[in-house]
């Protein structure tokens, strides 16, 4: 499934892209499952309305692209560790059309922490079910922000998952600090996936296009347990994965 030359970059970046991944077909259906959640809005308003009326948390696609039961996820995901049962959940997120905001780039970084779950997280996802160009809501991130996490974790351990004195966002917002880039947007065709180490730093953005970007989020790992912890800072940043190319 994935080149030698895939994992190398995975591992540098922090991010991998792979174009096509979901057939056009799949894409469609998925659509219109999304659309008919929402109760196929069809302006702007209609959007913003049924976004804040149907939480995309509860929402599930029929033949979810989940890493344990989707065929090519599945596949994917072997890739990265074929030692665990990999676990976690697909969200929809949906922006509605602001034609009219202020464009403000990657308004609020940070990393997504599993704090109700008891799932140590590895290799997150995100594919929109429509195009997504530019200032139309994409999802941007922070290119080998995983590295420099993992470094500030490894001084700070009590600080993953904000159990230490600092909140999320004071975490937050010193790892954005401490990136000497700027941050990537990912644009991409229905259908596109991005895999991302989940100590990548990442942001939402504002969709000044017309139309609403709808995107699923995945966040995978493999369940813990209650006294376990997720990460030993003190080893490599790929002790938990089992990356091999297929």
């Amino acid at each position: 499934m994935l080149t030698k030359e895939q994992i190398e970059s995975f591992k540098e970046d922090g991010v991998l892209i792979l174009r096509n991944f979901f057939p056009k077909q799949e894409m469609n259906t998925w659509r219109n499952e999304a659309h008919d959640y929402h109760k196929n809005p069809l302006t702007s308003e209609d959007w913003k309305n049924a976004i804040m009326n149907y939480s995309g948390n509860t929402f599930n696609f029929k033949n979810d692209a989940h890493p344990a039961f989707h065929n090519k996820m599945k596949d994917l995901y072997q890739c990265f560790n074929d030692q665990i049962e990999w676990n976690g959940e697909n969200e929809l997120v949906a922006r509605w059309p602001e034609i009219d905001a202020e464009w403000l780039g990657a308004r609020t970084p940070h990393l997504d922490f599993p704090v109700y779950d008891r799932i140590r997280t590895l290799a997150n996802s995100v594919f929109y079910l429509n195009d997504v160009t530019i200032k139309g809501a994409p999802l941007m991130y922070w290119k080998k922000s995983h590295k420099v996490a993992w470094e500030y974790f490894k001084k700070h351990p009590s600080h993953y998952m904000a159990q230490g004195e600092l909140s999320q966002g004071q975490i937050f917002e010193i790892l954005t600090d401490a990136m000497d880039s700027e941050p990537i947007p990912f644009y991409g065709k229905a259908g596109d996936l991005m895999i991302w180490h989940s100590l990548i730093l990442h942001s939402p953005s504002v969709n000044l296009s017309h139309d609403a970007r709808l995107a699923v989020i995945g966040r995978w790992g493999a369940t813990i347990k209650e006294d376990e912890f997720r990460f030993d800072f003190s080893k490599d940043i790929w002790d938990k994965w089992n990356l091999n190319s297929i």
